[in-house]
């Protein structure tokens, strides 16, 4: 279970970049970026969690 969380937390990450790039395309505005960036962070704060109890 925990690696499945972890490709999810994993793709959830990516996908908020990929769709905040998408948004600055669409609209020329640099919000929709930084808003798929402090997303993307969050899932990535996820995913180390999840590594770090691996870990210990």
């Amino acid at each position: 279970m925990s690696r499945r969380r972890l490709v999810i937390h994993y793709l959830l990450g990516l996908s908020c970049t990929f769709l905040g790039a998408w948004g600055l395309e669409a609209t020329g505005s640099l919000v929709p970026l930084a808003l798929g960036a402090a997303a993307t962070v969050m899932q990535t704060a996820a995913t180390v969690r999840i590594l770090w109890r691996r870990r210990a």
